[in-house]
Order: structure tokens, then sequence, then C-alpha cells
């Protein structure tokens, strides 16, 4: 293991750990934070590139067994580490790791130009259209790979998929996921359905959407791989997207209550589009 003690705080290869509380959550830097022994773990096993890793001396033996040898880790006391960090909740544990560009939306265009090939349909994947909160996006993308999803399609308004908070709560989660950048939402979205490849739900609460319960009737459900769109938390998706998707969804919900957390309409969205496509049937 490739060890390395710490004791001057101005050393530049501490850099990437100053004051996490003041992340920004908008700028996609070439580097990102891993945070705790669950997430650090399961950067680790990605296939992200781990940089270097912040630990405490009582950290090491756990990190000896999981970290290449190759891999920097720097040792720190903890008085240090929360003076670097800003903040005390990462049980002396943090990493660092690499990102990898986003692949353009386009290529799951190409990926689908046959899309009613065998196996296609199975395929689902969610999209963030401007979701602004943290919390919300590491919830969406823990409950979407919970379900076997490992594809994210993200606007480009959407924050950043592998800030520190998102990938806490998402439990490291987001590390998995195969992520796509949607420079043009409604430009993509249009396109999609003029070659008919993916079968793409609004979840909105527009007049004219259908209970979410109802779309697995429609004669392209069973036949094509899926995008799920989750909107912007205070506005949801725009019209204009919502018009350009193969069907819009709704979540039916009591007389007075117009809107659910994000988070939560896209678990329900989410469940009800696993449970057709696992009995391969119809809603009843």
């Amino acid at each position: 293991m490739n060890v390395i003690s710490v004791t001057d705080l101005d050393d530049p290869r501490l850099d990437p750990y100053r004051d996490l509380r003041r992340e920004d959550v908008r700028r996609r830097g070439p580097l990102f934070i891993a945070e705790g022994r669950l997430v650090v773990q399961r950067l680790l096993a990605s296939h992200y590139e781990t940089v270097s890793v912040l630990a405490e001396a009582k950290r090491l033996p756990w990190v000896a067994e999981r970290a290449s040898a190759a891999t920097p880790v720097l040792v720190i006391s903890s008085d240090g580490m929360r003076e670097v960090s800003g903040f005390n909740f990462h049980r002396g544990l943090l990493a660092c790791g690499r990102r990898i560009s986003m692949l353009p939306a386009e290529t799951l265009l190409q990926e689908h130009a046959d899309a009613h090939s065998p196996g296609l349909s199975d395929e689902v994947a969610l999209g963030a259209i401007a979701v602004s909160d943290a919390e919300n996006l590491g919830s969406l993308i823990r409950t979407a790979a919970a379900f076997g999803i490992d594809r994210l399609v993200l606007s480009r308004q959407t924050i950043d998929p592998l800030c520190r908070r998102v990938l806490r709560v998402s439990m490291g989660t987001a590390l998995r996921m195969r992520m796509f950048d949607l420079a043009d939402p409604l430009g993509w979205l249009t396109e999609n359905e003029r070659l008919g490849r993916w079968f793409t739900i609004a979840t909105t609460l527009e007049p004219g959407a259908i209970p979410l319960s109802q779309v697995a009737r429609h004669p392209e459900f069973h036949r094509r791989p899926k995008l799920v769109l989750m909107g912007n938390e205070g506005d949801g998706l725009p019209a204009e997207l919502s018009r350009a998707c193969t069907v819009r969804g709704v979540i039916p919900m009591a007389p007075g209550i117009d809107s659910l957390n994000v988070a939560v309409a896209g678990g329900i969205a989410i469940y009800e589009l696993f449970r057709h496509e696992r009995t391969g049937g119809e809603p009843q």
C-alpha cells in the first residue's frame, strides 16, 4: 500500500479535499469526492480512477484490503482532516476520484437502431431534467439502481451527479451508472419519436396525462426500451418536453394534493414500469 503521512496541511495533495462544505454542485470539474466507508468502497471497486484516499490512521487496515498498491493513501490526523475538509461527518475516510466524460445522449439512439430487437424492451433508463436538489437526485439514483437501472440521462441544468452529497445519498450507486449528456432535450426527444427508438414517459400533472398504472397498455410499451423522465422540483417537466414524449403519465392523488416530492414520484414511476415488465402483463 502506498501510504503517505501528511502533516503539512498546505500540502497540495490535500487540495481536492479542502472546505467540502462549500462544494459547488453546478461545477463539474475533473475530480470528485467520495465520503465514508461505503461510498469510498464503491469508488475503489468502480471503473473510475481513485486519485487518492485520505484516511485517519485507524482506517488503514480497512483501506489496505481494498485499495490497489498504486493508489496514494494520505494519512492525516483527525484534527487535520476536520480542518482541511471543514466538517466531521466523514468518519475518518474520504477519497478523490477522477471523472469520466459523459457520453452524448445521441449514442442512445444509435445503440437502439433496431428498437424491436429481442431483449431491448427490458432496458429502462432514468432521465433527470433540471433536478436541482442533491438529496432528490441521490434518492432517484439509489431507487433506479435498486431496480437494475444503470443508465442515467441528464440535462445540463441538473446538478452534478457525482457531487459529494449526491454520492452520499445514492449510497455510491451513482458510480455504477452509465451517464449520458442530454444537451438538447427537446431536439433529442423529437428525433427519438421520429425514429421510434425509446419509449419515453413524461411524469407530469398536465391535463390529458394518463395514470401511470395504465402506461403499460400502450401497444409499444413492451416492444421498446423505456426512458422515464423526471422534472424540476418546483416546475416539473416543461410542457414542450412532455408533449414530445411517447406518453404522459400522472400519479393519481387525493383531491387538494397536487404534487409529490420528485424522488418519491420517481420511485413510484419506476416501480410501475418494472411491475409490468416483470410480470409481462397489463394492469388489472
